[in-house]
């Protein structure tokens, strides 16, 4: 799951994921591969463990024009996406199955940001 790319279409907002590299389109135009950057402190998600997940939770707006569209935790063999929306907050739970990973988010404005779990 290490070459695990993600792909967001301009147009409709479609999520779509390939597991190497992938020739992508969607609304009849081709997708570029989201390139993750590494999130600053002040851009991390805040990661807490409650019972058996990890809560994650941030103030980052969550506005029809500016929000985090998914998160998603990715380790060796394993990608859980969920799926957020404009006027939620930005919480949301995942299992707790790993140790470790990446944990990745998508942007609307900014683009795709990873962290280590």
């Amino acid at each position: 799951m290490k070459k695990t790319q993600f792909y967001v279409c301009p147009h409709c907002g479609n999520l779509l994921t390939s597991s190497t590299e992938a020739a992508v389109s969607c609304c009849g135009k081709r997708l570029s591969a989201l390139v993750p950057r590494a999130a600053g402190p002040d851009e991390r998600l805040t990661v807490e463990a409650v019972e058996q997940d990890y809560f994650l939770s941030s103030a980052h707006e969550m506005t029809k024009a500016h929000h985090i569209a998914f998160v998603a935790l990715l380790t060796g063999d394993t990608l859980l996406l969920r799926r957020l929306y404009p006027e939620w907050d930005m919480q949301t739970r995942l299992p707790a199955f790993a140790r470790h990973g990446m944990l990745l988010w998508y942007c609307t404005q900014h683009g795709l940001f990873y962290q280590p779990l």
